[in-house]
């Protein structure tokens, strides 16, 4: 296969742990002898032996004296350390819910840590926190997801340290094996930038010892860094449509279609804007008759008057008072028609 003893039991070991975080076992858990899987695993027998008793190291199988070796319940041995049995299947909504709670978890040690140097810490410690704050920073602008992320361990672990909390360095080394499990799934989908805006608050807070920033400012940042990651390695699965929701989407489509044809059809009627008049049209016409009006029969279409007509009407406004109504008049003889409530409205009034 091309790889030492070495590389050989990780990739038997990582298929086995792969077998088992999908299920693809025996009901009952128990693997067959070590002679049935090294046969099709195409490896002797020594490999398998080995790569049986890693995972057994790591509580995932049990081994007892002749006994077949039997698979452990997926929520027995679900550690930190184990996180990356959950990551084989990134479209489980489990998937998701166990890294939402690691990246949780991650934020609220790292927020808690810093802000308790900020309270302890010597000036000189703040210069190395900030210092690593800017390797950080420089790692996400030029280098590798894999070099962020050990700087970043670094960063917690020596939060931890300042801090006097051992218990946390203990908790940052699970959390640094549980990222390494599965680092090669979830390196390639690290944002760079959305990791520079919370190192640089968080680098910005040390140096002026504010910690309400550290507590409000920042777990927002690293929230929104980390669903960012979260989005790209499994996304949240859209539900299917109800038949009720389809019916609604396509009487809102109709309802758009039916209001564009009338902004349509309102766009094709002529105007007048050129000359301060507009030909109205049926639907403006009904909309400002009065509710209360009396049902009339209907009567042939008659011609509106012509050009003649709005000549004769304009000549006697003119007459009435040609210094007010000229504009009006000579609006009147450039429409095209002019209908009988126009007439009715530029009509001389009594005075004339």
């Amino acid at each position: 296969m091309g790889m030492g003893r070495g590389g050989l039991v990780a990739y038997v070991e990582a298929e086995l742990e792969r077998k088992i975080a999908l299920g693809q076992l025996h009901p009952s858990g128990q693997f067959a002898s070590e002679v049935e899987l090294a046969r099709r695993m195409n490896v002797c027998r020594g490999t398998m032996r080995e790569a049986l008793r890693r995972l057994a190291a790591r509580g995932l199988v049990v081994q007892r004296p002749g006994c077949k070796t039997r698979a452990v319940a997926l929520d027995e041995s679900l550690t930190l350390e184990n996180l990356g049995l959950a990551l084989h299947d990134a479209r489980s909504p489990n998937a998701r819910w166990l890294l939402e709670g690691y990246f949780s978890l991650r934020r609220q040690v790292l927020v808690e840590l810093l802000v308790d140097c900020c309270a302890k810490a010597s000036e000189r410690d703040m210069d190395h926190l900030g210092s690593l704050c800017f390797r950080l920073w420089d790692a996400a602008k030029w280098e590798s997801g894999e070099r962020c992320a050990q700087v970043e361990f670094e960063l917690l672990r020596l939060a931890a340290r300042v801090a006097e909390r051992p218990g946390h360095v203990l908790l940052v080394q699970s959390l640094q094996r549980a990222f390494l499990g599965g680092a090669s799934r979830l390196l390639p989908f690290m944002d760079g930038e959305a990791l520079r805006q919370w190192v640089i608050c968080a680098q910005e807070a040390l140096r002026e010892r504010d910690t309400g920033r550290l507590l409000h400012e920042l777990p927002t940042l690293m929230k929104a860094c980390d669903e960012r990651l979260l989005d790209a390695f499994a996304p949240v699965p859209r539900k299917p449509a109800s038949p009720e929701d389809s019916r609604s989407q396509e009487g809102f489509i109709d309802d758009s279609v039916s209001v564009a044809a009338q902004d349509e059809s309102l766009e094709a009627s002529p105007r007048g804007g050129e000359h301060g008049l507009s030909q109205p049209t049926a639907a403006i016409e009904d909309e400002e008759a009065p509710a209360s009006a009396p049902f009339l029969p209907e009567e042939p279409d008659r011609e509106m008057p012509r050009l003649p007509a709005a000549i004769e009407l304009t000549r006697r406004i003119e007459g009435s008072c040609p210094g007010c109504l000229t504009h009006r008049a000579k609006a009147l003889v450039d429409a095209p028609c002019v209908p009988l409530c126009v007439k009715l409205e530029m009509a001389p009034p009594a005075w004339a």
